[in-house]
């Protein structure tokens, strides 16, 4: 039903997003969970990592050469960059949604990552924006000056 390209698309969306919960599971970052216990969050992390693969694998005959339908190996790594930034846009976009009540406290804005431990990301992100807005012009005249 699908092409070559976009089945290894699909797995490997799938695959990077379980490895992103699995990640942040076992880091800590609970603002970036889909599900907030780390039981959970783990094995839906390793069931989709595992599915990815499986799904690629199982829904066809995939050792192909480029030049007989399969992928040559820039487009591979082309696929797979758009692959995995998809399913970090999408961990970050569902995550600030379904963690928009976790705002944290008003901790120090140059926490960078660690803010995600009880921030969400947008909210993280707008912190940091508004920081660097609001701190640019000393970076720039300590760093233009003789």
């Amino acid at each position: 039903m699908f092409t070559f390209a976009t089945d290894y698309f699909i797995g490997v969306f799938v695959s990077t997003l379980g490895t992103l919960q699995f990640a942040f599971s076992v880091g800590g970052l609970r603002a970036l969970l889909i599900f907030q216990n780390a039981l959970v969050a783990r094995s839906l992390g390793l069931a989709l990592a595992v599915g990815g693969f499986a799904l690629f694998f199982e829904t066809g005959f995939r050792n192909i050469n480029d030049y007989e339908g399969g992928l040559d190996a820039p487009t591979q790594a082309l696929f797979f960059f758009f692959g995995a930034a998809s399913a970090l846009a999408v961990t970050l976009a569902a995550t600030s949604v379904i963690n928009r009540r976790m705002v944290g406290p008003e901790e120090d804005e140059e926490a960078g990552i660690d803010s995600l431990r009880h921030t969400s990301y947008a909210v993280s992100l707008a912190r940091a924006v508004s920081y660097w807005r609001r701190t640019w012009r000393t970076w720039t005249k300590r760093s233009l000056s003789p």
